[in-house]
């Protein structure tokens, strides 16, 4: 039977944080595998560390205090722990200017556009790292990675590393974020009877976000070119035009 995480930790199920940190750290510094000559000194540890992970997050320990302990037959900790995990950040969604004539605004057209985006990393898979993480690993949550945010002035910087814990290198296609970018064309079709200033939004469409993100949309902002005041001016246009290439043509045949 898996050990009651409370009982390895040596601490009450109304423990407060500061109680279970303090356990933690006091035990772990006693079984750490650089410290204790005991064979089974990283088992101890990786159990302490799991124990710590759960009850450390309140979240969590909620979890584990309705279903039990985080074993691999305890199907429903598992399950409600993977819903309770924060969700990857949506992507960034794209915007592009559509230039579109008066008639086509009006009877509707097709077009394609082409622009960059961001995709799912191809040399990772989209988890940002390379090799297999260890699904149960306590320290990374099965991700394989560890980030950090830091704040530098106004600017926020994040940093993906290896877990400590289960190993796992960082991808160097995408530097940890799961995505790349490449060129992607796309055909719109264009309602009829849109207006000068709508946009339209094509979902699913724009960045990927990061480590499996759901993808952003892509916005279209319309612009519609007037309609000309005159129509006559175009008839005398379409008019000269057509003299224009009769000309040539006769002159053409009378040369040769």
């Amino acid at each position: 039977m898996k050990a009651d995480y409370y009982e390895l930790l040596g601490v009450p199920k109304e423990a407060d944080a500061d109680a279970i940190k303090k356990a933690f750290h006091t035990a772990a510094r006693d079984v750490h595998p650089d410290v204790s000559d005991s064979p089974d000194a990283e088992s101890r540890f990786r159990e302490l560390a799991e124990a710590y992970s759960v009850l450390s997050k309140p979240a969590s320990r909620l979890l584990y205090d309705r279903f039990g302990y985080r074993g691999r037959g305890n199907t429903g900790f598992q399950e409600a722990l993977w819903d309770a995990r924060q969700r990857a950040p949506r992507g960034e969604s794209i915007h592009l200017g559509l230039d579109l004539r008066y008639f086509e605004a009006g009877e509707g057209a097709s077009r394609m556009v082409t622009y960059q985006a961001a995709r799912m990393c191809v040399a990772c898979g989209g988890r940002g790292m390379t090799g297999k993480p260890d699904p149960d690993c306590p320290a990374c949550g099965g991700m394989g990675r560890r980030s950090h945010v830091s704040d530098l002035g106004t600017a926020r910087f994040l940093r993906v590393e290896p877990c400590p814990t289960c190993g796992g290198e960082v991808c160097p296609e995408c530097g940890g974020t799961g995505r790349e970018f490449a060129e992607r064309r796309l055909r719109i079709r264009v309602p009829a009877g849109i207006e000068d200033g709508a946009q339209l939004r094509v979902s699913g469409e724009g960045d990927v976000g990061e480590r499996g993100g759901a993808p952003g949309d892509l916005l279209l902002d319309v612009a519609v070119q007037p309609e000309p005041r005159d129509p006559r001016l175009v008839r005398y246009l379409a008019f000269v035009l057509f003299v224009s290439a009769v000309a040539l043509l006769v002159a053409y045949a009378l040369v040769h």
